[in-house]
């Protein structure tokens, strides 16, 4: 029988919370028993860096990350942060389930942290907000101060369209917003909306330029010391969450959210295709060549390649694809 902890940022009764809880009460129940977790939810075992850090030093066997916590670990997580490489969530989420990711990416941070990632959910597409001015075009960022993440990527993608790139902690962003530190940021609707931002913040502009992804991370010490049903078991657990957690943050993403931000009277912007396209083409090579000079190009170009299948592979399905 294995009690392991386990934890993740959230509050109780979010849409990642829920997830958690099932992938609880899945991998205890088909495990019968043997597999005990012990869920530490509300930054309880600390935020994303110490969460990633106490899996890679064996302190918790499984702990929440995301695409930028990981990146400050192995860099080649940055791959999924290019703008506007994903046209929806489902080219993204058939992404983190390729078999490039599987043995590329996966591997290669097994390899080098000795953590294993899981599964993936999304938590939605990241937007701009800004107290100065609606963004239909990417001049209209040209000389606003932009809170990022605090990553190289970012920087480079926002400076790429004229804007003024600071990185600031996410816990002291609400404060920098009110005191006029920054004009605008970039997050999810549904985080938009749960951190109060339209308090502080005017424009919304829907461009969903990055999906934002959150992980179920494991240590691999420990994943490896499990019989193999019971490796089955937790990663059948692990995307049972994710359809949990990626279902509500859709709903949160294109309906609740929205219906409050426009309660609060922010001015929403929704972009049309062409002009997410000339987003798209004044930021990506930029952050494409900086990213090339980080990482193997190879893997680079060789991810391009795995998104422009799996939209084939979505639209002979029949599906949507943008």
């Amino acid at each position: 029988t294995y009690l392991i902890k386990a934890g993740h940022v959230e509050p109780v009764g979010t849409p990642l919370d829920k997830g958690w809880r099932v992938f609880k009460d899945y991998v205890e129940s088909a495990s019968g028993g043997q597999i005990k977790i012990d869920l530490y939810p509300a930054g309880q075992l600390g935020g994303m860096r110490e969460l990633f850090e106490g899996v890679k030093l064996g302190a918790y066997a499984i702990a929440q990350g995301d695409e930028g916590a990981m990146a400050s670990f192995y860099k080649p997580f940055l791959i999924g942060s290019i703008p506007y490489l994903f046209p929806n969530e489902e080219v993204g989420m058939r992404y983190y389930r390729s078999e490039f990711f599987r043995n590329k990416i996966n591997a290669g941070l097994i390899k080098h942290t000795g953590v294993r990632f899981l599964a993936g959910a999304s938590y939605g597409f990241r937007c701009f907000t800004n107290n100065v001015r609606s963004i239909k075009s990417p001049a209209d960022l040209k000389g606003l101060k932009i809170r990022v993440m605090e990553t190289p990527l970012f920087v480079t993608f926002v400076r790429s369209m004229g804007a003024g790139a600071t990185p600031i902690s996410f816990t002291e962003l609400y404060t920098a917003l009110q005191q006029g530190t920054v004009d605008g940021q970039e997050n999810p609707v549904g985080i938009i909306a749960d951190q109060k931002f339209y308090e502080v913040q005017k424009y919304l502009t829907v461009d969903e330029h990055v999906l934002g992804v959150n992980n179920i991370l494991v240590s691999e010490k420990f994943f490896q010391s499990l019989h193999e049903n019971l490796k089955e078991i937790l990663i059948t657990g692990a995307h049972q969450e994710t359809y949990v957690e990626t279902g509500g943050r859709a709903y949160e993403a294109h309906v609740e959210s929205l219906d409050v931000l426009k309660d609060k009277r922010m001015t929403i912007t929704t972009i049309t295709p062409e002009e997410k396209e000339a987003f798209k083409n004044a930021s990506q090579p930029p952050v494409v060549k900086w990213l090339k000079t980080q990482i193997d190009p190879g893997l680079v170009d060789e991810a391009f390649a795995v998104v422009e299948q799996i939209k084939k592979e979505i639209a002979a399905e029949g599906k949507p694809v943008n």
